[in-house]
């Protein structure tokens, strides 16, 4: 009953905001009922009343047919009705503390607490190479600009290069006194710089793991070190209440009167290097004037620790991730919040904004990632569930899926529903959708309307997204890719899963293979081979 109130009041405040922005002939022009129907309908979907969700939303589309988020939420409730898969990454065997993308978006690169990274391909999910090892958790790793290489850095003491194509390892290991809790790349490649607990950090040779800069010393940890876009700099993020501009190769101080009351936990750049932006733990963030350290704009205020903050792409724009338990968007020239509160019911570990930035994806606590629009606030999507903590949400380059981590093994894909206005059609399914799930006698499905529109979309060849995403809601199940936006059919994503011949793999290719008796009773056999495996009997019945 409480979750029910708090969503609902999360709803509301939604909808003022979005009454609130638009413009006045609009508001004379009836879209209240809209917002009304949209809002009623994520209040439904989220009590699991998916039908009257569904004919909700098709009444709210067609009130308001473009600019409405009811599309968005339509789209997932959709989805979710046409297919039982996703892509997910296995092979892990404890939580994922991280993830990132190569550049150009075919791969993928995981860091876990089963002291490994793993490298995958993004297309597929299924595993290249072998595992990155340590002898502690890996808190981070990522690509080089390249993609030839990627770099971890551990609990163990140490960061390793690795060769991103062969995982073999690439120079010595760059070791500190403390646990590493951050290693990135110079931009072209060549240096790696780190930071580590008690306040050790340094900068290194990428092919070597042998220093090009003196270490680094701080009273108190070191969260964070990114080199500046031309890689003349490094900035540091302290306990010292401090985020500090250094020159890479040589240590010496270039900027440090960038200062907060309290731990700075993250301190990032612009793409033009600047502008510098801080979290704190002093419950606000800042930007910066990144030749003069002056403060630009009101200081970012939440009601405790602030996690994160990034910039959107042109740096217009902030989002920063709090304790508080809210993400907030913010005009990054005046410190003016743009949004009220993205509210989730834990603290919010991280947030960040989509390649164009209309949307961004928010990480708690709470085990939920969450999409938003980044103009108004509204919730986009329900709550994406995970199996533990999210520890990061992350957009893959192109913008069309949300890659999820959590304190779960599994790694969790959620496809992002299109920016482009929605088609008429899109309510007439939704329409039709809601009376296939529950049949109610006085508004009977429209079936010939759903045969011109299956005939029309399957015959489509446009690449508009909404038309892109109709053809694979019709397409029969045994050529349909797993999720709209993948190219991956069912069957190639179960062969991946046996070939892949882990306990975890097979149960969710079981999961999924529950209508094809042939799949079936190769994956039980598969499993019946497995060491303690449950007998063929038991685990028959467990799968009914």
């Amino acid at each position: 009953m409480i979750k029910c109130l708090a969503l609902s009041v999360l709803i509301l405040l939604s909808g003022l905001q979005m009454r609130a922005e638009s413009p006045p002939n609009e508001q004379r022009s009836a879209p209240g009922p809209a917002y009304v129907a949209y809002l009623r309908a994520l209040n439904l979907a989220g009590e699991g009343s998916k039908p009257e969700a569904l004919s909700l939303l098709a009444q709210s589309l067609r009130l308001q047919p473009t600019g409405n988020p009811a599309a968005a939420i339509t789209f997932e409730l959709l989805t979710k009705l046409r297919t039982n898969s996703s892509l997910t990454l296995r092979g892990h065997t404890n939580g994922v503390l991280r993830a990132a993308y190569s550049t150009d978006g075919s791969r993928i690169v995981t860091a876990s607490e089963d002291h490994t990274a793993r490298i995958w391909d993004a297309k597929t999910g299924r595993q290249v190479g072998p595992a990155l090892q340590h002898k502690g958790n890996v808190e981070m790793a990522e690509f080089s600009s390249d993609g030839t290489r990627v770099v971890t850095a551990s609990e163990d003491l140490t960061a390793q290069v690795w060769d991103a194509a062969t995982g073999k390892a690439i120079g010595a290991p760059i070791v500190e006194p403390h646990e590493l809790s951050s290693a990135h790349f110079s931009p072209d490649g060549k240096m790696v710089a780190t930071g580590a607990d008690e306040g050790a950090g340094g900068v290194w040779d990428a092919a070597t793991g042998q220093p090009v800069s003196p270490p680094l010393h701080y009273h108190g940890g070191i969260f964070s070190v990114r080199f500046s876009p031309d890689g003349s700099n490094i900035l540091v993020a302290s306990a010292e209440g401090r985020a500090d501009v250094l020159e890479a190769r040589t240590a010496k101080p270039v900027l440090k009167n960038v200062k907060h009351q309290n731990n700075v936990y993250s301190a990032t750049y612009n793409s033009d290097g600047t502008r510098i932006l801080t979290a704190s733990a002093d419950r606000t963030a800042r930007v910066w004037d990144a030749k003069n350290g002056q403060p630009i704009g009101a200081a970012m205020q939440h009601g405790y620790w602030v996690f994160s903050a990034l910039f959107n792409q042109d740096a217009t724009q902030v989002v920063t991730a709090s304790w508080d338990h809210t993400a907030r968007i913010w005009d990054a020239q005046t410190g003016h919040p743009i949004t009220p509160p993205l509210q989730h019911a834990d603290a919010v570990y991280g947030a960040v904004f989509n390649p164009d930035g209309k949307i961004v994806a928010t990480a708690s606590r709470d085990h939920t990632a969450r999409l938003w629009d980044s103009v108004t606030g509204n919730p986009l999507s329900l709550p994406l569930r995970a199996e533990g903590e999210v520890t990061s949400a992350i957009f893959s380059p192109a913008g069309t899926s949300l890659l999820v981590t959590s304190k779960s093994p599994v790694i969790q894909f959620w496809d992002v529903p299109p920016q482009a206005p929605p088609p008429a059609w899109l309510a007439d399914l939704a329409e039709f959708a809601s009376t296939q799930i529950r049949y109610d006698a006085l508004r009977g499905p429209r079936m010939d309307l759903m045969q011109d529109l299956r005939q029309r979309l399957l015959a489509s060849t446009s690449a508009d997204p909404w038309e892109k995403f109709g053809r694979w809601y019709f397409m029969e199940s045994e050529v349909r890719p797993i999720s709209p936006w993948s190219t991956v059919s069912l069957k190639d994503y179960v062969d991946g899963l046996i070939a892949a011949g882990d306990k975890d793999s097979l149960d969710y290719a079981l999961s999924l293979s529950k209508n094809l008796p042939a799949w079936t009773v190769k994956i039980m056999a598969l499993r019946a081979r497995l060491p303690n495996a449950t007998p063929t009997a038991t685990s028959a019945k467990e799968s009914d």
